[in-house]
């Protein structure tokens, strides 16, 4: 009875109310689910705007420089526009205007360059899309598992507007590094079941609509196919040439291009090497190959 009494309180302790507080927990419990909205449309109208301030502040600034050049023989503009000290205390309207416009401007020009809106656009931008597979895990959590108890005609975890805060997908970002590994994309896309782990569901998720597994899972396999595949093309390559050692050179060299360009799609296709390290990867491939036959290692006549 007494440990009864114990599940209960344990329970009423851990329990949510629907919409905000489960779907936060649902996004912690995922770091692949830290999904947001990137509002591209409003932050590039905000720098428009703070652009258009500073461009008529510039114009404002531009007028001044020209009053001044109009009065050549001024003796306090040519002071003002050489000396510091001048300008930083003369007296008169127009030097009081221009240093006012200065101040407006060095606020300006910081927020619009330094300290919020470039900056953070740049950071904003430098994230990453989520991938097709999390996007549609992390839309159907939001949008069609989450049965709030209250209004049961609403499929959403937030109403009104907020139901649709993520349809815009080209909007949304994903905080967490996003695996851009080729091999290990599609073993999560077709495989992931086979990594999943053993672990609290989440209360309004179906058990057989979304499990968890660890990316280190996933990695770990992802790393032993890339070598077990880097060694089927190596030692399949030699044995093969082996095979053929008694055949014409154009045989060995057909077979040397043909294993060549398997690996340079395999690089190419199932990692995310850059161009140069494919470029370099399979020079060095076709290297090991050509001085194997070249050293008389696969035998055969010329």
């Amino acid at each position: 009875m007494a440990a009864d009494v114990d599940l209960e309180v344990m329970s009423a302790s851990t329990r949510r109310l629907d919409g905000y507080p489960t779907f936060a927990e649902f996004i912690a419990k995922d770091k692949d689910a830290a999904i947001y909205r990137r509002f591209e449309n409003l932050s590039a109208r905000n720098l428009l705007y703070l652009q258009s301030e500073l461009h008529d502040l510039e114009r404002q600034l531009e007028e001044l420089d020209r009053k001044d050049a109009q009065d050549i023989g001024d003796a306090n503009a040519q002071k003002a526009a050489r000396l510091w000290t001048h300008y930083a205390n003369d007296t008169n309207e127009q030097a009081i205007a221009r240093r006012k416009l200065q101040r407006i401007i060095k606020k300006k020009i910081k927020e619009y360059r330094t300290d919020e809106a470039m900056v953070l656009e740049s950071q904003m931008l430098s994230l990453h899309s989520p991938s097709s597979r999390t996007l549609k895990d992390f839309k159907r959590s939001f949008k069609q598992d989450f049965k709030p108890s209250s209004k049961p005609s609403s499929t959403a975890a937030l109403w009104h507007r907020d139901e649709h805060l993520f349809d815009k997908e080209h909007d949304l970002v994903a905080l967490a590094p996003v695996d851009t590994d080729r091999i290990n994309l599609f073993l999560k896309s077709y495989f992931a079941w086979f990594f999943k782990e053993n672990s609290p569901q989440h209360p309004h998720l179906p058990q057989s609509e979304l499990f968890y597994f660890p990316d280190r899972r996933v990695q770990r396999a992802g790393a032993f196919i890339s070598v077990l595949l880097s060694a089927i093309l190596l030692l399949g390559a030699i044995i093969c040439l082996t095979a053929v050692a008694d055949q014409s050179s154009s045989v060995r060299i057909g077979m040397i291009v043909l294993f060549t360009c398997l690996f340079a799609g395999v690089v190419g296709l199932l990692t995310n090497a850059r161009r140069a390290e494919i470029f370099g990867s399979t020079a060095a491939y076709a290297a090991v190959l050509v001085v194997f036959v070249s050293n008389g290692l696969g035998g055969g006549k010329a």
